[in-house]
């Protein structure tokens, strides 16, 4: 059974600015991209996801829709053949934001099928603190502000912050009808599991070296998943959770 591997990125930025898995210097994200050209990695956009894997099957996303990506990320990516997936959190973009992208970049983005979207919510919020009514909302005005922008109808959530309990997945599948998940832990996801799991996604940090960056793609260290799960479980039971946004 072919796999999806995931991986996630957040700004892109200058030499020396780098930082853990929020900040990724350019520098680093274009050797990461021209090792997947030159290795054979086969990239895909979200909308792929429904057709049957290719050999070395890789899911680029960026979590929030930063403007660097579109200043940075994306001549680097048109430059190897890469496509790439943006996690929007809506009201940010809506209320022209200048720290983000706009609904023209996106559009753009979008219709040369170079990129595609994914929903975020709206505000960016921790799913677990939703209750029903809230949850709905966030949901809808992230999907009908997609729909209504982009002409796009989302069938894929990512969690914000990569927090989430089972009650709350639960309720995000009905309140928004996606086919696809994603979280934020290690590991990889099989093709057959893609709409009945939820998907793994794999951070990259700014410190990563070329082989760690090879390691993380081939799955090498997925044994963190576990307990990037563990640690999750403990959160909720102690009733930790996320209530502010905070853009650097």
């Amino acid at each position: 059974m072919k796999k999806l591997t995931v991986i996630y990125y957040h700004d892109i930025v200058d030499p020396g600015k780098g930082y853990s898995y929020q900040k990724t210097e350019e520098s680093h994200f274009e050797e990461q991209m021209k090792y997947l050209s030159e290795n054979g990695y086969q990239t895909l956009l979200m909308e792929e996801l429904e057709k049957p894997l290719p050999d070395k099957a890789v899911l680029i996303t960026f979590d929030d829709g930063f403007i660097s990506v579109y200043r940075r990320a994306v001549p680097i990516m048109r430059k190897y053949g890469i496509k790439g997936n943006i996690l929007l959190p809506t009201k940010y973009i809506e209320e022209n934001d200048p720290r983000f992208m706009s609904w023209e970049q996106l559009r753009e983005l979008c219709d040369k099928k170079e990129f595609s979207i994914a929903a975020h919510t709206h505000s960016h919020a921790d799913i677990r603190t939703l209750d029903d009514l809230r949850m709905n909302q966030e949901i809808k005005q992230s999907n009908d502000l997609i729909e209504k922008r982009l002409s796009i109808r989302t069938k894929s959530f990512c969690m914000p912050f990569g927090k989430y309990d089972k009650s709350s997945v639960k309720r995000l599948r009905e309140a928004g009808g996606y086919k696809f998940i994603f979280a934020s832990y290690y590991g990889s996801a099989g093709e057959n599991t893609l709409s009945k799991k939820l998907i793994p996604r794999i951070g990259i940090s700014n410190d990563d070296s070329v082989e760690v960056f090879t390691d993380k793609l081939r799955g090498k260290l997925n044994w963190k998943g576990p307990l990037q799960r563990a640690r999750l479980t403990l959160e909720n039971l102690k009733g930790e959770r996320i209530t502010r946004y905070d853009i650097e």
